[in-house]
């Protein structure tokens, strides 16, 4: 256990403040009578995630090295700074505009999608692949029990001791979470000084099928965790009852999607994986097109649930294939590429969830979602063979 806790913990970290960003304050604002389209600007922090890529190589070439480990140094004094901008966010009066509270989110996130490089080339980087599966158990499980502190403990501190006292314990934890990084092992191979890391034509070449399956992977899904919050929050969801069931989506349901990501990933194989978890998300959005217009909110409870289920399910098979895919002279680089990728669909993704909702309601953007879902099945199949036969790589 002890080997693996620094993953866990600067996972948690993670996903503390993507939860903390995108369920936390969403809730917290809603709560207070901000409408769904200027709620959907709160997406905008996700920017830096999309352009992550644009700086890896950079921030990799340059990277400060710390008890033997190349990229640790750099993780470390990125916590640090998210730290304190947090204790520098509590200081600002959320009765105020939104856009000074925007811009200190924007620069958070700056900072956590860096911090996300070394993180994930740390974690490549200390693990062969038989350990690989339980890093990524760690990355998905550490980012889903950040869930509980940026959503559950964040809206619960900011009911009772208000906005200040929120920002304040999540400052806290940060500092509190660099503890344990003093265990991670050392590097295991040299970094090839031979071939510096880049963003080329090169790399997206390399990676360009690869690339295309995580933009079609998530599309629908993407969408369906947008709505959770405020779907929720309209179909009669008490403000503080939402951090516990956000605290239940996050632990229980992730958690059991996390061992069923595990088991597929080892009785179906890196590949085969893939199409069944995607096979799940069509049919809860299609699930949730029927039942639009009739679920009332206990129905939605158990529908959200299953999102979850599937969300950690897909984020377990997705990772341990991407891990997988990267270039040995710059995992860095070409997994926060992928990364970016991801991200991208994501922004684009939430932002027009929450705009088609506001316009359009709720049961015709569901009926889209279902539609992608459902669209997407067919290129995703088709990339996974090109990607096996290209790679060399057989179904196990």
């Amino acid at each position: 256990m002890r080997r693996y806790l620094p993953y866990w913990c600067y996972y948690l970290h993670q996903g503390m403040l993507t939860a903390l960003m995108l369920q936390g304050v969403v809730a917290y604002f809603r709560h207070q009578g901000l409408d769904l389209a200027s709620l959907s600007l709160l997406w905008l922090t996700f920017l830096p995630w999309v352009g992550k890529c644009l700086w890896a190589p950079w921030c990799e070439r340059h990277c400060l090295g710390l008890r033997g480990n190349r990229y640790l140094g750099s993780l470390v004094i990125l916590q640090l700074g998210m730290a304190t901008i947090l204790l520098m966010i509590s200081a600002l009066a959320p009765e105020h505009p939104l856009y000074p509270i925007l811009i200190a989110l924007l620069l958070l996130a700056v900072l956590s999608a860096t911090h996300d490089i070394y993180a994930d080339a740390i974690t490549i980087a200390t693990c062969d692949s038989h350990e690989r599966p339980f890093a990524n158990a760690a990355q998905v499980g550490g980012s889903y029990l950040g869930v509980v502190f940026g959503s559950l403990v964040f809206l619960y501190l900011a009911q009772h001791w208000g906005w200040r006292g929120g920002f304040m314990a999540m400052a806290l934890l940060s500092f509190s979470l660099l503890l344990p990084l003093g265990w991670l092992p050392a590097s295991r191979e040299p970094f090839e000084t031979n071939s510096p890391p880049r963003l080329d034509r090169r790399s997206i070449q390399a990676l360009w099928p690869i690339l295309c399956l995580v933009a079609v992977y998530y599309l629908a899904m993407r969408g369906l965790m947008t709505l959770q919050t405020v779907l929720l929050l309209d179909n009669g969801l008490d403000f503080s009852r939402l951090g516990l069931i956000t605290t239940l989506f996050g632990t229980f349901a992730s958690g059991l999607g996390i061992l069923l990501g595990s088991w597929m990933a080892r009785r179906l194989g890196t590949w085969r994986c893939l199409m069944p978890s995607m096979l799940i998300h069509a049919g809860i959005a299609l699930a949730a097109a029927c039942g639009a217009r009739i679920f009332d909110l206990q129905a939605w409870l158990v529908l959200f649930t299953a999102v979850n289920i599937a969300a950690a399910t897909g984020f377990v098979t997705l990772y341990n294939l991407l891990m997988g895919q990267v270039r040995p002279h710059q995992p860095a680089s070409d997994y926060a590429l992928l990364q970016s990728t991801d991200a991208a669909v994501a922004m684009l993704a939430s932002l027009a969830t929450l705009q088609v909702a506001h316009y359009l309601g709720y049961p015709r953007l569901l009926l889209g979602l279902a539609l992608i879902a459902c669209v997407c099945l067919w290129p995703a199949r088709k990339l996974c063979l090109k990607l096996q036969t290209g790679c060399g790589i057989t179904a196990i």
